[in-house]
């Protein structure tokens, strides 16, 4: 009975693991300067965002990329990020690519 209820908690943990790291790898904050300004993103644990300093946004993962969208559902409009190559996000807009580069912990 010890043996096959170690196993179920051996296996439960293993889900566990693998359920919190997916998206985790995401969180932090990523920043874009222009022309001495700052701009942020940060991403939370909880898949809750602040952009732009404005709390009210939620995240989720979608292949290679990261979608904004308001977390009151009031509003349709949503951020699209690419995840590249360096982790770092970016958001191209009339023909402009801004890279928010992520902040060391």
């Amino acid at each position: 009975m010890k043996k096959i209820f170690a196993m179920m908690l051996a296996a439960v943990m293993c889900c566990l693991m693998l359920v919190s790291c997916g998206d985790s790898k995401y969180v932090g904050t990523y920043t874009y300067e222009l022309l001495g300004e700052k701009m942020s993103i940060e991403l939370k644990d909880d898949h809750k965002a602040k952009v732009f300093g404005e709390s009210g946004a939620e995240w989720e993962v979608d292949g290679d990329k990261i979608i904004l969208s308001d977390e009151s559902g009031k509003d349709d409009e949503t951020i699209e990020l690419t995840i590249n190559d360096d982790g770092d996000l970016e958001m191209s807009e009339d023909g402009i690519t801004m890279t928010f580069e992520k902040e060391e912990d």
